[in-house]
């Protein structure tokens, strides 16, 4: 098992852990939200190179990686034990549990080597080979070794497991066990010489020893120290997504929260004319009362009228009695030709002479919603001699319902 840990900064707010495995592919490990580390273990039952990644959870953007190799021997095969049977021998011993194995090899003094794949020696767990010796051999040291892929592009042998195999003279044949039970024993009764040193033997020991060498190795062979991979891995860094992709995203979130504001506007200026429209206090309804342009133009031209009537009218000698509405009508009514002298100094006589002519009657019409208030547009009024108001004002309105 190898453990997998990332260091999250303040980029992406959601985190998670991927690892790709040989032969396997992409697995999740792990997430985390905000800032932090979060770690996972993976298991290494096969080598090859591992490629971690952090990715985003909302759009899977990847925003760091790290890849380690793994280049791990396979394990000694177990359960190893042979058979002899005339000149051949058989060897038996245990699938290993690695999942990536290629095959073995089975190889020994004085006998033909054998390798290949799992296939060709293994049904199930358990696996054998039948190897031949030569016709001088009388005990024969068989050793298996598993192969597995390193990882980079070539192959990783385990240890040897050895088995002895001991041929009989008249070609009967036999059986030795795994060679932990094969333990020798001294005779009884029997010491070695004191003169003679115990090892190593005078090439005279009772007991063959196997053979540590390759097969078809000089003698003296060394192996090489073994090869131990750096455990100082990379480690992943933060890193933010600027790539294009990212600011297509954010300005396309932009719009949309644009273009919904834009219809929340529009749906609240239409609330807000609808309000507007069922209240007596609103601007459609002061609209309403106050009637559409065309309506407020002819009244403000009428006012202006009536003004340049009164100012004309002011003081003339007209029959007493009459009212400034009349002399406006008068002014008013179409065809009629009007004459007025104006005098410069006060006191002067002034005469107005008018066609006689029937005003023509004037249809009615809606009472204006200005009533009570001070109307816009121009107010003329002009004083009399004595700064009186003028005539047709309020004052003459009374005089003429007392005169009645």
């Amino acid at each position: 098992m190898a453990t997998v840990r990332a260091n999250i900064g303040t980029w992406p707010p959601f985190a998670k852990l991927w690892v790709d495995v040989p032969g396997v592919g992409d697995t999740y490990l792990t997430s985390r939200t905000g800032r932090g580390s979060m770690s996972g273990t993976v298991s290494v039952r096969r080598n090859g190179r591992y490629k971690v990644t952090v990715r985003g959870s909302i759009f899977n953007d990847t925003y760091a990686t790290s890849t380690f190799t793994v280049r791990i021997p396979p394990a000694r095969p177990s359960g190893l034990s042979t058979s002899v049977s005339g000149r051949n021998v058989t060897v038996r011993w245990n699938l290993g549990l690695e999942d990536d194995l290629t095959g073995y090899t089975v190889s020994g003094n004085g006998v033909t080597p054998a390798s290949g794949g799992v296939g060709r020696f293994c049904s199930g767990t358990s696996c054998s080979a039948t190897l031949k010796a030569g016709g001088n051999v009388s005990t024969a040291s068989i050793s298996v070794r598993a192969q597995r892929p390193s990882g980079t592009g070539g192959s990783v042998a385990s240890g040897a497991s050895i088995a002895k195999a001991t041929f009989s003279n008249g070609d009967n044949g036999g059986s030795t066990p795994p060679p932990s039970s094969n333990v020798p024993s001294t005779p009884p009764g029997t010491t070695p010489p004191s003169q003679t040193p115990l090892t190593p033997f005078n090439n005279q020991s009772p007991v063959t020893l196997p053979s540590v060498q390759p097969p078809g190795s000089t003698p003296g062979f060394t192996y090489p120290a073994p090869q131990v991979l750096g455990t100082s891995a990379p480690k992943a860094t933060n890193a933010a997504a600027t790539d294009s992709l990212q600011w297509g995203k954010s300005i396309g979130i932009a719009l949309i929260l644009l273009v919904i504001a834009a219809h929340l506007g529009t749906w609240t200026r239409r609330l807000r004319v609808a309000q507007a429209g069922v209240s007596d206090k609103g601007m459609a309804a002061r609209m309403a009362r106050a009637g559409v342009g065309r309506k407020r133009v002819a009244r403000q031209r009428e006012q202006i009228a009536r003004a340049e009537a009164l100012a004309k009218t002011v003081g003339t000698s007209a029959k007493p009695g009459r009212s400034t509405k009349a002399a406006v009508k008068d002014a008013k009514a179409p065809g009629a030709t009007r004459t007025a002298a104006l005098a410069v100094k006060a006191g002067d006589t002034k005469t107005v002479s008018a066609a006689a002519k029937a005003p023509a009657a004037k249809p009615a019409r809606r009472r204006p919603a200005t009533l009570g208030r001070r109307q816009s547009g121009v107010e003329v009024r002009i004083a009399g001699k004595d700064g009186a108001q003028p005539a047709g004002g309020h004052r003459a309105r009374k005089h003429r319902k007392s005169a009645k």
